[in-house]
């Protein structure tokens, strides 16, 4: 029984390995339309966040786990003459120390089929940005989405929300 235990673990701990989500971004090249288009592995725990503020993101989660550790997310901020465009789909992002993902400035950007668990602000959009939010779960957040001042546009559709202290928050302070 004790081989057994052990044999299973070492097969656990081969299997799920982590991988920088910083360094994945740094090394994704264009795809779909898109200056970086990252491709996740639902076997590798993603570690840390990224964040951009000239290029257009698809990050195509299939089913993995980014876990924030603390830290503060993944963010994009982009001003009138060069904005960008983040799309998430399929992933999970646990852990952040202060939001999951954060939008601010000008962009166009979309969440589709993704958790956000236990996060300080799961998800956070303010200024100029304009947020698709489509079939996401938040869980366990302070804030499972924030929306900061009045200019902020977000399209909600689909989404569950509980165990959050407030899941939705419209023209919060920053």
């Amino acid at each position: 029984m004790k081989n057994y235990i052990i044999f299973t673990l070492t097969i656990s701990l081969t299997i799920l390995r982590s991988e920088s989500l910083y360094e994945v971004y740094q090394e994704a090249g264009p795809g779909n339309g898109y200056d970086k288009y990252m491709v996740l592995e639902p076997s590798v725990i993603y570690t840390g966040g990224f964040g951009t503020s000239v290029y257009s993101v698809l990050l195509e989660g299939n089913g993995a786990v980014i876990d924030l550790q603390g830290g503060t997310g993944i963010w994009v901020s982009g001003d009138e003459s060069d904005s960008p465009q983040l799309v998430i789909k399929r992933c999970t992002i646990i852990n952040g120390g202060y939001y999951g993902v954060n939008f601010s400035g000008y962009g166009n950007h979309e969440i589709i089929d993704c958790n956000f668990i236990n996060d300080v602000w799961g998800i956070q959009v303010g200024e100029q940005s304009s947020t698709t939010i489509r079939n996401c779960n938040l869980i366990d957040n302070t804030y499972g989405l924030a929306i900061i001042g009045l200019d902020a546009v977000v399209n909600l559709a689909y989404c569950n929300g509980w165990g959050n202290t407030e899941t939705y928050m419209s023209n919060c302070l920053g």
